[in-house]
């Protein structure tokens, strides 16, 4: 029996999607500790109930047992609303390869799967990148270079040779699409054509806009702005716990760890999960080092398989994608059951028109047919205080 594009349609969905969401949720550090949810979506929107204040229907009232009791009142809760984010990876494969398989499904499969495993490690790998930053899409910083290929920036640490970027192209910046030929030092990149931008110009995925990128971290433990459709000027309790300042970097110490752990409590949080880079992880193993209290611990395994040491009982453990640079570094101090990944379902091939595998069509087209995962997510917060943040801190 001939194979068909039904039946390579069928091995799309059959033999690739589960292999590809268990690599998906669990192929990096940060995305793998999340919990999932999908009951909170209602449409396409994430209906949260968070709570914001305590019950003051509360009161002593001396000895005589004569005194009027305290006026009932309430848990204070605002339910907030947030549109979910459409995240999207993409394969192609060309015309040539699916006729060669017409009579073959093990050779579709073998064509297809280097092309499959390839965009799912990459798509794990921004989406976990996404989940450190501030939702903005910005990937680092524009300092100089206008008018040649030799790009100045404030950090490369998400930027990697082959990449597509746009400068502050929401902004109405004239470079688009410039291909990242190579990254030269952890400032430098050289581009592949010549740059046009201004100064502080925000560089992005090409096509990516200011709101297109999941919430991360660094927006999340902020004390200021809006998240979830909360500003902290209207809600003084939506403030995470911000400690250090990235422009004035001093060594880690085991003081400032704990300030954020207590700050975090306080506030009702249980700080269970510290998470930094490797070189804020170097810091911590440092100090430990210098006070002769290290002494080469065997590290336990977190979900997934990831390694950890401990603070005071509390996992610390490191991820490529948290903020670090050459001056300074940052530690995450993270409830984790107020920390959830909401989405409408899980990744699945789209094909609202009955067909996962498509035709291009249209000018520029070429003999191919494409196929495109789609989630659609949202990284979020019931309780933003009870986070914290580490800036500033010297790499080591």
């Amino acid at each position: 029996m001939s194979t068909t594009m039904s039946t390579l349609a069928s091995v799309l969905k059959n033999d690739y999607i589960g292999p590809i969401r268990e690599q998906l949720n669990n192929a990096t550090v940060l995305l793998t500790q999340l919990k999932k949810s999908t009951k909170e979506v209602v449409g396409s929107s994430v209906v949260l109930p968070l709570h914001t204040g305590r019950n003051w229907g509360i009161g002593a009232r001396g000895t005589t047992g004569t005194g009027t009791l305290p006026t009932a009142r309430n848990q204070q809760y605002k339910s907030t609303s947030f549109a979910t984010k459409d995240v999207y990876g993409r394969v192609q494969f060309d015309g040539k390869t699916i006729r060669a398989t017409k009579t073959d499904k093990g050779a579709f499969l073998r064509a297809a799967t280097s092309e499959i495993e390839g965009m799912t490690k990459d798509l794990a790998n921004d989406i976990n990148r996404q989940l450190y930053l501030d939702g903005s899409g910005t990937l680092a910083t524009y300092a100089s270079g206008t008018g040649t290929t030799t790009i100045t920036v404030d950090s490369t640490q998400y930027l990697q040779a082959g990449m597509y970027i746009d400068f502050n192209a929401g902004g109405g910046g004239s470079s688009v699409a410039i291909l990242i030929s190579s990254v030269d030092s952890s400032t430098v990149f050289t581009a592949a054509a010549t740059v046009t931008a201004a100064g502080s110009d925000p560089i992005t995925l090409s096509g990516v806009g200011t709101t297109d990128e999941l919430n991360g971290l660094a927006l999340i433990t902020n004390n200021t702005g809006t998240l979830e459709g909360i500003t902290t000027a209207s809600y003084s309790e939506w403030k995470g716990n911000v400690y250090g300042n990235d422009s004035a970097p001093v060594a880690l110490t085991q003081s400032d760890m704990q300030q954020v752990i207590d700050a975090c409590d306080k506030k009702g949080g249980k700080v269970d999960f510290i998470i930094t880079s490797h070189e804020g992880r170097n810091a911590y193993i440092n100090i430990l080092s210098s006070q002769v209290r290290f002494s080469n611990p065997a590290p336990t395994k977190l979900k997934g398989g990831f390694e950890y040491i401990d603070f005071n009982g509390i996992p610390i453990t490191v991820d490529k994608h948290c903020q670090s640079n050459d001056t300074a570094t940052r530690m995450f101090f993270l409830s984790m059951d107020t920390l959830k990944i909401y989405r409408m379902a899980d990744f699945d091939w789209m094909q609202e028109d009955g067909n996962i595998l498509a035709r291009q069509v249209g000018a520029g087209a070429t003999e191919s047919y494409e196929a495109t995962l789609v989630c659609d997510m949202e990284f979020a917060t019931t309780a933003r205080r009870q986070n914290g943040i580490l800036k500033g801190i010297l790499p080591v």
